[in-house]
């Protein structure tokens, strides 16, 4: 009997826990935003498919969003209704012309090059990651830098195949409606295939160099981007440099075979591991009150930011380089297949002996980001470079993941790019996540939040639709950025590929100007610290921050209290090849000073369980500070 009753209550637990269904929630590749279905996720191998999840949408009154491999961080990507996958609408076709080719919406831009490059053909220029597909590239108007050149996937396309709101296949060819949906937002239909432009097969010739920041004052830079194939420039606004990373156009018949790990690079697991306890100490240090040990922390950040600038130049340990031929050295200048040289590709899994992996898929080592970009009038450049050595004049500001990005785009007929109307210079930097996001403040929040809102209300900017945090998206945002004419005309399309609003959603109902609500992560409580609010009280941002505003600027910022200017001269740091020993034998002195003329409690109550981490590392790498900080325990 006893034995029955065991069996039956077994049974009974596995029947109560299969019976539980699993959560339907979804977010981008990382928790940003957080998106609440009412179905399952769809994912259609065919049109057919398609047709026939849209008409069931339709019959039973709910909406659809399809999207690829999310990798947005904003609402964009969610659904009140039926979330849908493309990635599995296969087709690779070049057409009878000879310069156009078709691609199903969920073929990523990588298989999308190969499969041109083994026909002899290319795109003229491709987004800078290769990890995502043609669907959703022109879904976001993903995009690369060049302003001789298109500088985005959107501008490239000659056509597209769609399933409207009301379920039918539609080819759209013609100008007006291709002005639409070049960049789509995914509310004007699924797409599901896109025909592209192309040209003959070609290599460039990729180069970085150091060069003094006054070029992006005086017109140099300007002149620059727009008679250079490609180009980028990586600003660090601390040392007064700028690496400009320049790819001309070569023959394909150039000797070389190599590819970049530019912008959004693997990194190995070693790196990973240094740079997680790094990271989480400096932000701990720059989130103290104590003035000392609060510029301590700006002096790592500062220091990893130097290191981390080193890799556009030179072969430094444990980093992945830039341009290589090999996969493990530098190679500069390089030549490769366009593709391999402007679009880098990482995995979800370690790979090879040193397992390098997507920076954001190492585990508890994971480095994750908040990634702002807003596209910014060239002409307005000199004047936003002189607004932002103002702000950081006045409050630390560190930009330790490779400075301050520039790329470049021309002016563009598409009424949702960001660069519709007017030449533009794209201006992207990450806030490096701390390990609790939702409480804990990353470093140089008064300097990021002043800058960004410099930018959206000075200047005018536009945010990328798939990047910055949500307040850059609400529907105050939207109006300040959007030009009212191309917001007509996309509303228009809008109503006209989707007249029942089967694909609209809360993003969607903001463009349009019927709702304000924004998809925003339940677990957010002090909503300043991923923007996903401009403060407006002590609270929205981290412990020991004020949300004040700074001298001469009228935007509410989180800034911590007592932290003060700095100055940080590269000049006294090592070598690339001596950084760990720095961080291991010059910081103790440092912190040890400090020791003196900050409290003790200060300093233990400032590092908390940090100073364990802290301990660990630097005992690994030298083991003075782990005895200091033993002794301060």
């Amino acid at each position: 009997m006893k034995a029955f009753s065991f069996l039956f209550y077994t049974l009974l637990l596995i029947a109560l826990v299969h019976s539980a269904d699993p959560p339907k929630e979804y977010s981008s590749y990382r928790r940003i935003p957080l998106c609440s279905p009412s179905s399952y996720f769809q994912y259609p191998k065919s049109e057919g498919d398609v047709v026939k999840i849209v008409r069931d949408a339709i019959r039973t009154g709910t909406t659809v969003k399809a999207f690829g491999v999310r990798h947005s961080q904003t609402d964009i990507i969610c659904t009140e209704g039926i979330p849908v996958d493309n990635q599995g609408l296969q087709f690779f076709k070049m057409n009878a012309d000879g310069v156009t080719a078709t691609f199903g919406a969920g073929v990523n831009l990588r298989a999308c090059t190969e499969f041109l490059r083994k026909n002899g053909r290319a795109l003229k220029t491709t987004p800078a990651y290769g990890n995502i597909t043609l669907g959703g590239a022109i879904g976001t108007g993903a995009h690369g830098s060049t302003i001789k050149h298109h500088a985005s996937i959107s501008e490239q396309v000659v056509g597209v195949r769609i399933v409207d709101g009301m379920g039918n296949l539609r080819d759209i060819t013609n100008r007006e409606d291709l002005n639409a949906l070049k960049l789509h937002l995914g509310l004007l239909g699924i797409v599901v295939k896109v025909t592209l432009t192309t040209v003959p097969l070609y290599k460039t010739r990729a180069y970085n160099y150091a060069v003094p920041d006054d070029m992006l004052t005086n017109g140099v830079g300007i002149n620059w981007a727009k008679t250079t194939d490609q180009i980028a420039f990586y600003w660090f606004p601390a040392f007064k440099e700028v690496i400009v990373a320049n790819w001309t156009i070569v023959d394909v018949k150039t000797p070389g075979n190599a590819w970049t790990n530019d912008h959004v690079p693997p990194i190995y697991e070693n790196f990973a591991l240094i740079a997680s306890v790094a990271k989480e100490t400096a932000f701990t240090l720059t989130s103290s009150t104590c003035a000392l040990l609060n510029s301590l922390g700006y002096t790592l950040l500062h220091t990893i930011e130097y290191l981390l600038e080193m890799t556009l130049l030179v072969q430094v340990p444990d980093f992945v380089p830039i341009y290589t031929s090999d996969g493990y050295l530098l190679q500069m200048p390089a030549v490769g297949y366009y593709d391999l040289m402007f679009a880098p590709i990482c995995f979800d899994r370690p790979q090879g002996l040193l397992g390098a992996a997507c920076a954001w898929n190492h585990g508890p080592n994971n480095i994750t980001i908040l990634d702002n970009e807003f596209a910014l009038d060239l002409a307005d450049l000199p004047d936003f470079i002189t607004d932002i050595k103002d702000i950081i004049s006045k409050t630390p500001t560190a930009f330790p993941l490779q400075g301050i990005l520039m790329r470049f785009s021309d002016k563009s007929d598409i009424y949702m790019s960001t660069a519709y109307g007017r030449q533009t210079v794209c201006f992207e930097f990450y806030l490096w996540n701390r390990n609790d996001p939702y409480n804990q403040p990353s470093g140089s929040l008064a300097g990021y939040q002043t800058i960004l809102q410099l930018l959206t209300h000075k200047y005018k900017a536009r945010s990328h639709w798939g990047k910055s945090g949500l307040v850059y998206h609400n529907s105050k945002s939207i109006d300040l950025k959007l030009d009212p004419v191309a917001r007509q005309k996309f509303v228009a399309a809008m109503n006209k590929f989707d007249p029942n609003e089967v694909f609209i959603n809360n993003f969607g109902r903001r463009l349009k100007g019927t709702g304000t609500k924004v998809d925003t992560d339940p677990l957010v409580v002090r909503c300043a610290l991923l923007d996903n609010c401009f403060c407006t009280k002590n609270s929205d941002c981290g412990e020991g921050q004020t949300c004040t505003t700074l001298p001469g600027y009228k935007y509410f910022v989180c800034k911590t209290r007592n932290e003060v200017p700095m100055v940080f001269n590269k000049g006294l740091l090592p070598t690339p090849l001596n950084i760990l020993n720095f961080l291991a034998y010059n910081v103790p002195t440092l912190i040890s000073a400090l020791g003196g003329r900050c409290t003790l409690g200060a300093i233990i109550s400032t590092l908390g369980s940090a100073g364990n981490i802290l301990q660990t590392f630097l005992q690994g790498v030298g083991g003075v500070l782990g005895n200091i900080f033993s002794n301060l325990g």
